[in-house]
This record gives structure tokens, sequence and C-alpha cells, in this order.
């Protein structure tokens, strides 16, 4: 058996004319936008802002006293697990309201409305 030797097939001659053409298409061109970008929502104010309804109200409600409430007690008021109620306040900061984290002296730690930011 004998083997082949692989050949590569010859490139093109390209003119002096036809290597400019070509280098002008390779040019990548950048599109600018004349429209002007959007402005972002403004916050609402706690005042202003609408309550949601179902266990986000109880959340609501259970932060909103000020001695506040802790993870425990959220999760005993909702059935959701420690995750899901700080991914819920999460959501609940991005709308407006302005709950905070606290450390109370005797060392008890509870989320509140802080009225500082509202």
């Amino acid at each position: 058996m004998t083997r082949r030797a692989h050949t590569t097939p010859a490139q093109p001659k390209i003119e002096q004319q036809n290597a400019v053409a070509v280098a002008r298409k390779a040019q990548v061109k950048v599109k600018t936008s004349s429209r002007p970008k959007p402005e972002p929502a403004p916050v609402p104010s706690p005042t202003t802002l609408k309550a949601p309804s179902g266990k986000l109200s109880i959340l609501l409600d259970h932060v909103v006293q000020p001695v506040g409430a802790t993870i425990d007690e959220l999760a005993d008021a909702t059935g959701w697990q420690r995750h899901t109620i700080r991914a819920a306040f999460s959501r609940l900061r991005q709308r407006g309201f302005p709950i905070a984290f606290a450390i109370d002296p005797d060392g008890r730690k509870a989320y509140r409305l802080d009225p500082k930011e509202g």
C-alpha cells in the first residue's frame, strides 16, 4: 500500500487593486444610535407605595412593628424558608420599601422598616 502525499490547493494571486478592495470590506463599521438612552424610573417613596398582598403583606405587617421581626418569626408566619424571606426582602427593597437589618443591644437580630431611609 502506498501513501499519497497531500497537496494543498494553490492560493489564487490577488492583484494589488483587489487587495485594497478586500481590505476595505474587512473594515468594521460601528453604528451609533441616534436614540437617546431611557432615563431610569424614579424610586417611589414608601408613603406612595402600593402595599403588596399575600405573604408579602404578612412580612410587611411584622416588619412595621417597632421591635421588628426575626427571621424565625417570619418563617413561622409565612411557612417560607429563611433564604426565601431574604429574597422577598430584596425584592421589597427594589420596590422602595426601606427594610433594614438591625441587632438590638440584647443581641436580638431583627428586620424592621428603616425610618431614616423612608
